[in-house]
């Protein structure tokens, strides 16, 4: 990996000229320089579950249609700031956007030694803007961390433009759940055979097991009539394969799971989690259509909540999109950011 044309960003002191002692490299990496970068990322770094590097690294890997892997990032010794991006287009009317989108719903910077490397986020913000300005590149920034470093930095720079998405967060033990309707329904349903939840996770969700996965749903959506309803980026060659390793790699970090409901061995409805057990994000679903009339997805969200309020978990975050199933089950009124470089 090289650092040539690496910027050296420092303080000088007005009155002697003399530069202060740290100094700051900041440097765009590309193609395999990123990618190598990314490989080599501790297990200590503070990220989202969608800038994490099994995320980042699925994404550069199997949806090159995306664009080409770039990393912009800022360092101070062993301290760094980081952002995962896609870049696409030619020089005059390139674009760059985090790794993966538009399918993460939760992002933010990358940190490493956090206690040293928050003083960097701004020189970070900064080479971004170098980027934009002088290689007359589009830069977007999707579905940012309300609360996130970036966020606030972007929040106080009238060169930024931002605009809220929907993102809702159910709290779990303030759901909207109807005991008694919960158990009817379980009880119809499980007039059909013996009903079993499950959760498959760490070594059981291998990359086989996520592109199943993702095939069943894709096969129920086709059933439904609703596949042209998928988003363009959903029916790329590539999807399957980016999903199932970003989850079994996920897995193995304890940061992806599951959730099923069988019907007497078969299952009939599945929720992808991702994100640590105690703060998950519910990203993905699929349930059968063959027993669409016994609101197998509803049964499996209900459920899920019970469980995770008895695990006391505070939240349960639903990524973007304001769906209807993710209201009548009591979410809030949470969004995340989109953030657009546009000085003025």
């Amino acid at each position: 990996m090289t650092l040539d044309g690496a910027i050296l960003l420092g303080s000088i002191n007005a009155d002697t000229g003399e530069v202060s002692e740290q100094l700051h490299s900041a440097i765009v990496l590309r193609s395999s320089d990123a990618v190598e970068f990314v490989n080599n990322w501790p297990a200590g770094i503070i990220a989202t579950e969608f800038c994490r590097p099994e995320w980042v690294l699925s994404a550069w890997n199997n949806l090159p249609e995306l664009g080409k892997p770039a990393v912009a990032v800022v360092r101070d010794d062993d301290a760094w700031a980081a952002v995962a991006l896609t870049e696409a287009g030619g020089p005059g009317a390139g674009t760059l956007t985090f790794a993966g989108q538009p399918l993460g719903d939760e992002h933010d910077l990358v940190l490493h030694r956090p206690h040293r490397a928050g003083e960097l986020v701004n020189a970070l913000v900064g080479l971004l803007e170098d980027i934009a300005a002088e290689d007359s590149m589009k830069v977007t920034l999707d579905a940012l961390a309300p609360d996130g470093r970036l966020t606030r930095e972007l929040r106080g720079s009238p060169q930024w433009a931002l605009e809220a998405e929907a993102a809702p967060v159910i709290t779990p033990a303030l759901a909207r759940v109807n005991a008694a309707r919960h158990a009817r329904r379980m009880r119809y349903l499980g007039g059909r055979g013996p009903l079993t939840f499950g959760v498959v996770t760490g070594d059981e969700l291998t990359v086989a097991e996520g592109e199943r996965f993702l095939r069943t749903r894709f096969e129920n959506w086709t059933r439904q009539g609703r596949i042209d309803q998928l988003p363009a980026v959903e029916r790329l060659p590539g999807f399957p394969r980016f999903m199932g390793t970003m989850m079994c790699g996920l897995a193995q970090r304890n940061m992806a799971r599951l959730w099923v409901l069988e019907l007497d061995g078969l299952r009939i409805a599945e929720d992808l989690h991702v994100g640590p057990p105690e703060d998950p994000l519910l990203y993905m679903r699929s349930y059968s259509t063959d027993f669409r009339k016994y609101s197998p997805g509803r049964i499996l969200l209900e459920e899920t909540l019970g469980q995770l309020t008895a695990r006391d978990c505070a939240r349960l975050r639903t990524g973007r999109g304001d769906e209807l199933y993710k209201l009548d089950a009591g979410a809030g009124q949470e969004c995340v950011l989109r953030a657009e470089f546009a000085p003025k």
